[in-house]
């Protein structure tokens, strides 16, 4: 059975992160910042910006466990989910955070859909990208994509297969790395001879 298509703002609350730099304050509380160079992995695992903010209702911008922040600017789309040590920080202004609204949509599955191959070949999105110089796409135009949205378990077993995907690749670059240093040693070690 194919699955239904749904527009993302039926599932859930988008909301842009902060400009940073706008609400900087040397008074205000240490947040971690995510940018879309923090999307790498398919949970936000290590973020590079931290700066002090003074951001009037800052609750209505700071992340929630299971929060699935956007790239609308740049590499658009990569998408990660928010872990529980992350909670409370904001992501940038290259970037959006969905909240789902529902027990309908898996956050990992919708990372997962929003970064893949499969969902840059839909005509929902290919017909809202914008085609600047930076790639971007429109808050407004995110929220009326039209995602596939099968059976919640059928969510929870493609979010797992590419759970254990990334698992997998990060244990081989891992391996890769290792494997180099070594090289490294031994080379300046028979150099030493």
């Amino acid at each position: 059975m194919a699955p239904q298509f749904i527009q993302l703002k039926e599932l859930g609350h988008i909301s842009q992160g902060i400009t940073p730099s706008r609400y900087a304050n040397d008074q205000g509380e240490t947040y971690r910042v995510v940018s879309v160079s923090d999307l790498e992995q398919l949970y936000v695992e290590d973020v590079q910006g931290q700066t002090q903010l003074a951001v009037p209702d800052i609750q209505r911008y700071e992340l929630l466990e299971n929060d699935v922040v956007i790239a609308i600017r740049g590499t658009i789309l990569k998408s990660s989910v928010v872990t529980a040590s992350l909670q409370g920080n904001v992501s940038n202004q290259n970037t959006v955070f969905f909240r789902s609204k529902c027990k309908e949509v898996n956050p990992l599955y919708l990372a997962v859909l929003l970064r893949s191959e499969y969902f840059e070949k839909l005509p929902s999105f290919r017909e809202r990208q914008s085609t600047t110089t930076l790639p971007a796409i429109r808050v407004t135009d995110l929220r009326n994509l039209e995602i596939p949205l099968p059976d919640l378990h059928t969510q929870d077993q493609i979010a797992q297969l590419f759970l254990s995907i990334e698992q997998a690749k990060k244990i081989t670059l891992l391996a890769i790395e290792t494997r180099y240093r070594l090289s490294k040693v031994a080379l300046f070690k028979a150099l030493e001879m």
